[in-house]
């Protein structure tokens, strides 16, 4: 036996030992995870105006991001009325040079398009839609103009901010036209409208409601403009490029209800986001539930508005997002997570990347990959797999996996990415985030897998195609036998039995190692000094092994307890103290 295995046996016996940590809520295959990227008065923007350093920041940006399974971007190009890519109609913005409207040389949305497509990420265009200037002085002159000087009986002001004027038809048809020439020439996965809104009830478009009011209320006369800009950017992105998606962020409280109060977007704000799904001119849409969990302060709880969300999804993507530069909810990130999960939504985003930067452990929520959740209603092609599939063992724990490229020329069939499975156990289940290993681009053949810790004889692989949409093919599936495993599970028999725990006395957590001899039903509970359970641990089916159960013990009493694994027809339990 080689030296390297014999490694291997001694942290297989040692795995007896290693705590795993519990979620509450285990994260789903498919989860939208991502972070809105704020340029915007340079808020997530390298501080120099040197190309290359804006470059190297941009790139570190995504490597830091993939690195923690985020698989989503939504960057921000138009801040102001300026922009951060090259557009017909609008300036670059100021935060590139130091200038408005001066060419910075180099095309920062394309960059950050192909970086994130590389690393396996969707990029969206994340567009600020009526808010136009924030501040008291005019914009400087550029080419193209500042809309501000372009069209001044465009604007209104309030509260410091400009507004375009979303009443008259001609500033719909013309922000149509600025997001559509971004679509026409750069290869979004997605343009998601902020400011898609009124600044608030007291505006000062009265003339602009005589002319064009057509006898509806006031309120839903604001709702249809709204409205009718969405309709016309979606019926005209539907003939372009059908694929794209389209999402919005509306202000966290659609409207209030029950004991939950706010600034309400449908009825202050004017956005009328449910009759936007309802309708289907978006495909996703991202509120600002921008609170914590059960706040007493005054705020809305989170976890009331997740699940008055989760009720009007009309069939479409709901992603909340989370306010990361409060304090107080930068703390409870995994426990909204959890929130999101449970309520049956579709994924979270960050506000913003500077803010979850050095918090992206997340609780090990993101532990796993995940694949972003399809869209059947833009497109329900199911992908040809991959075939040719073999698995081969290099050495000691490194195994090569090779497959053929699917034919390129199949269209909506075609491979855009390949998704890999890993499990010790058969049936090989492709329907769960805790055996997807990796998902590399379609341009690839083969992977190595290495596995730090050998648990089992034999493991089976499965690899599927996923098509542009993340729609996935029937998986091919192969197996691989490690000879010295098979030998030492000849020599080894696993035994019933329940260890002592770890640490004792117990404090904050508690491990609690066991041992498997046949599969069978496990439960493993924690029981008080009354003999009552506190805690359920494990209840699940396993397999023959060896395991370590860890359980959060923090909110327990100081005091005597003790801890029972019923497995089958075997049952053991041992005591145990609490000294917080």
């Amino acid at each position: 036996m080689s030296k390297k295995f014999q490694i291997l046996i001694n942290t297989l016996l040692l795995l007896y030992f290693i705590p795993i940590a519990a979620q509450e809520y285990p994260a789903p295959k498919h989860e939208v995870r991502a972070v809105w990227i704020a340029t915007v008065m340079g808020l997530d923007w390298p501080k120099s105006l040197a190309p290359i350093v804006q470059q190297q920041t941009l790139h570190e940006i995504v490597m830091n991001l993939k690195g923690a399974h985020f698989n989503t971007l939504f960057f921000q190009v138009r801040g102001r009325a300026d922009a951060i890519y090259k557009s017909y109609y609008e300036p670059w913005s100021h935060i590139l040079t130091g200038t408005l409207g001066q060419d910075p040389g180099w095309d920062p949305l394309a960059f950050i398009i192909e970086d994130a497509h590389a690393n396996g990420m969707e990029m969206h265009a994340w567009f600020n839609t009526f808010l136009v200037k924030s501040g008291g002085t005019l914009p400087s002159e550029s080419e193209p103009r500042h809309i501000m000087l372009q069209h001044p009986e465009w604007i209104y002001r309030v509260n410091g901010e400009w507004w375009l004027n979303p009443g008259i038809p001609a500033v719909r048809d013309y922000m149509v036209n600025v997001a559509m020439d971004l679509v026409r020439n750069y290869d979004v996965d997605g343009i998601q409208f902020d400011f898609i809104r009124y600044p608030g009830r007291n505006i000062p478009d009265e003339e602009t409601y005589r002319q064009f009011g057509n006898g509806l209320s006031k309120d839903d006369w604001r709702r249809e403009n709204v409205n009718k800009f969405l309709r016309a950017f979606h019926d005209s992105v539907r003939l372009l490029k059908p694929i794209l998606k389209i999402g919005a962020t509306p202000i966290g409280i659609y409207t209030n209800f029950e004991d939950t109060r706010g600034q309400q977007s449908y009825s202050e704000l004017y956005q009328d986001s449910r009759q936007w799904l309802k309708e289907g001119i978006v495909d996703y849409l991202v509120p600002q539930v921008y609170w914590s969990l059960g706040t007493t302060r005054g705020d809305p709880d989170f976890a009331l508005i997740a699940k008055d969300w989760a009720k009007y999804t009309f069939g479409r993507h709901i992603y909340i997002g989370i306010g990361a530069y409060k304090s107080d909810v930068l703390s409870e990130i995994p426990s909204l997570i959890d929130t999101v999960r449970s309520a049956g939504l579709d994924g979270v985003s960050f506000f913003r990347y500077e803010n979850i930067k050095n918090a992206m452990g997340l609780g090990e929520r993101f532990q796993t990959l995940s694949i972003i959740p399809p869209m059947a209603w833009k497109d329900s092609a199911i992908p040809v797999s991959p075939i040719s599939f073999e698995v081969s063992n290099i050495s000691d724990g490194i195994f090569q996996l090779r497959w053929t490229l699917p034919d390129p020329s199949l269209g909506d069939d075609a491979a855009r990415s390949f998704a890999i499975y890993r499990s010790s156990h058969q049936p090989m289940d492709v329907t769960t985030s805790a055996n997807l290993i990796a998902i590399v681009s379609e341009e690839t053949d083969s992977f190595i897998d290495t596995i730090s810790h050998i648990t089992a004889s034999k493991y089976y692989y499965a690899i599927t195609s996923l098509n542009k949409e993340y729609n996935e093919s029937q998986p091919a599936i192969e197996s691989i036998v490690i000879p010295e495993i098979v030998e030492l599970a000849r020599r080894y028999e696993f035994r019933f039995t329940l260890g002592q725990n770890y640490p004792n006395p117990a404090s904050d957590y508690i491990f609690i190692p066991y041992e498997i001899g046949a599969t069978s039903p496990v439960i493993i509970k924690l029981i008080d000094d009354k003999n009552q359970e506190v805690i359920s641990v494990v209840d699940a089916i396993q397999p023959p092994g060896r395991y370590v159960a860890a359980a959060r013990i923090s909110n327990l009493k100081d005091g005597n307890y003790s801890y029972l694994l019923m497995a089958g027809a075997f049952s053991q339990k041992r005591i145990f103290r609490i000294d917080n």
